[in-house]
């Protein structure tokens, strides 16, 4: 359990600099402080205790650390021990640990910046499509819904953005067709008690709302309930 919180940790780190990084140099050069550029050593490094240890301030220039690091540090580390204690209803695990390794520091993203970088939608697409190793195309199932996205896109594109709908495209190409029509039911059901929500707090409404997070829990969601929904669409009971 140790090994995997420690895993869940770096690669959430390195994830968060990866979705944020402008050029290919983050791959090899050290990790560093955003404002006065020191070089962080292995004990800045740590994944959570670092951040407590330090205050969440650099050691050198005493600048504020980005806790959006710190945040999806904690996210990945309870979602890699998650199907420790809880058995996933989905057997592919593999895929899952893809989502949520990329999906969550995307999220983060989104929610600060109101963008998804191109270099992660295609990360997803090339990773989710080998580790799947296509089982999960159906090719006119996946042409009709990619249609589908894109006639919604046209029709609303002032209450989606089309980071979004690549996103989507990405998901239905790497699962299962009942698997996708749950997260988009799940994703707007999450999105839309939001705003009821937010609406009973704030007069005054955002302009945008950034759509990842609600995938992001939409699709853990469904990882975690597949079979019961699955039963309750076509069980019987519905």
């Amino acid at each position: 359990m140790v090994w995997i919180i420690l895993f869940g940790g770096i690669c959430a780190s390195f994830m968060v600099a990866v979705t944020e990084a402008k050029h290919l140099n983050i791959l090899y050069r050290r990790s560093r402080c955003d404002s006065c550029h020191h070089t962080l050593t292995w004990m800045e490094l740590i994944p959570v205790a670092s951040f407590v240890l330090l205050k969440g301030k650099c050691s050198q220039c005493k600048s504020n650390i980005d806790i959006g690091s710190f945040i999806c540090e904690l996210l990945l580390i309870f979602f890699y021990l998650l199907p420790i204690f809880y058995d996933l209803s989905l057997k592919d695990l593999t895929l899952y640990y893809l989502m949520i390794t990329i999906l969550i520091p995307v999220a983060l993203n989104d929610f600060k910046t109101f963008t998804i970088p191109n270099h992660m939608s295609l990360l997803f697409l090339f990773t989710g499509l080998f580790l799947t190793d296509l089982q999960y195309i159906e090719p006119f199932k996946d042409i009709v819904i990619i249609l589908i996205l894109h006639l919604f896109y046209l029709l609303f594109s002032d209450s989606v953005g089309y980071g979004d709908i690549k996103l989507f495209t990405v998901i239905t190409l790497i699962t299962p067709v009942n698997f996708f029509v749950y997260t988009i039911l799940l994703t707007y059901i999450i999105g839309g008690l939001f705003i009821i929500i937010l609406h009973f707090y704030k007069s005054d409404m955002p302009r945008k709302i950034p759509l990842v997070p609600f995938i992001t829990n939409a699709l853990i969601l469904a990882f975690i309930l597949y079979e019961e929904i699955n039963t309750i669409y076509f069980g019987g009971f519905l």
